[in-house]
């Protein structure tokens, strides 16, 4: 049995606890916000339904993208605070299941706490484990943790309520790297002790430039801005959206990704194999390298809606710790990233935000002075 300290109680977090508890693991919450955690904390746990307890056939799915036969249960979840020292008390792993934005903040508040105990990001978004590493440093953690990252999250997953979970799929073959080097073999068999099916990278910036995210939201909700704020997403956000200029955009995103991970020395797949590599796709489209093919054959995400407007955090996640810190990676390895430079400056305008202010920088990242993080540990 670990002992998980999950910090976080939106979709993953739920979907975490339950899903580990279910497995005998005990899950320990922490989430700053009492009103998050308040009726947890009174039903001494979370219900679930869908693949938790259980399984469903392949493709077997409802109309919202939903499995149509659900295993229901509930699950105990013997620490639910808002203490965070409390909830870090005794883990054998401490997994992060926040938005990167939230990531910062929680480091300089881990600071305090931090001992030998790794930490999971899960997911980590383009580099989340080197940018958390850094804002330990600063906040004066000189006995640095070692820090992992996945590369999405292990679950597709949604809150039906405040003490209810659907977990619609779990999520295989999902890459995990950890820094420092001399720690990643054992910080990533502390990972597959939860998740068997975790597939192991060499680095923490391989599993970052495989952010699922980036490359499969910017494009998508940046060319479909007008149909998101006329529909207020009431059309399929992969599926009636993924249209040739869309998977023309993203083949091009994914071109310049691959030349940024070649330049630093890393052996990327291309995006449709990995997305068929995680169950997101059919076999036959990952081996096609066609991104329309990918898209239209995405069984698991087929049904899934748009977001409601342009205030969603496929901008606000996926361009500022996404695409953002992907574009300053190739700006350090001497790689040009037009599209998805064009697609961040656009995004920067539709949302009238600064992306590239408020996301992470290569210096966030631990990459200065011609040394990366990597090459410290």
């Amino acid at each position: 049995m670990t002992t998980v300290a999950i910090l976080g109680a939106g979709n993953g977090g739920f979907a975490a606890a339950a899903h580990l508890s279910t497995l005998g693991h005990s899950p320990q919450m922490y989430n700053r916000s009492e009103s998050t955690i308040t009726a947890v904390k009174r039903e001494g746990g979370i219900a679930y339904s869908g693949v938790l307890g259980g399984g469903r056939d392949e493709g077997e799915q409802g109309s919202d993208g939903e499995s149509d036969s659900e295993n229901e249960g509930f699950a105990s979840v013997p620490i639910v605070t808002t203490d965070l020292s409390t909830a870090l008390e005794g883990a054998d792993l401490v997994m992060v299941c926040l938005p990167a934005n939230a990531l910062g903040p929680l480091a300089e508040q881990l600071a305090e706490h931090v001992d030998e105990t790794p930490i999971l990001l899960n997911p980590g978004g383009t580099g989340g484990a080197l940018a958390v590493r850094q804002a330990l440093r600063k906040a004066g953690c000189s006995d640095l943790p070692p820090v992992a990252q996945t590369n999405t999250l292990t679950y597709i997953c949604r809150k039906r309520s405040d003490e209810h979970v659907h977990v619609t799929s779990l999520v295989e073959n999902v890459r995990c790297g950890a820094v420092p080097s001399a720690e990643r073999d054992r910080v990533v068999e502390a990972v597959r002790e939860l998740y068997p099916s975790i597939k192991p990278v060499p680095d923490v910036l391989h599993a970052g430039l495989c952010n699922v995210n980036a490359v499969l939201h910017a494009p998508g909700v940046v060319l479909s801005a007008a149909w998101i704020e006329h529909t207020e997403g009431d059309f399929r956000f992969y599926y009636d959206a993924g249209t040739p200029a869309v998977a023309s955009v993203m083949a091009d995103i994914d071109e310049e990704r691959l030349a940024v991970a070649e330049a630093l020395g890393l052996d990327v797949e291309p995006f449709p194999s990995m997305f068929a590599d995680i169950g997101s796709t059919t076999e036959a489209a990952g081996e096609s390298g066609s991104f329309l093919r990918m898209l239209r054959e995405s069984e698991p995400n087929k049904s899934i809606k748009a977001p409601s407007s342009t205030d969603h955090r496929y901008f606000h996640e996926d361009f500022p710790f996404g695409l953002v810190p992907m574009s300053a990676l190739g700006r350090h390895a001497g790689v040009e990233t037009p599209v998805m430079d064009s697609l961040i400056t656009l995004a920067d305008s539709i949302t009238g935000t600064d992306f590239r202010a408020t996301g992470w920088t290569a210096a966030d990242l631990g990459l200065g002075d011609g040394a990366t993080e990597r090459d410290h540990v």
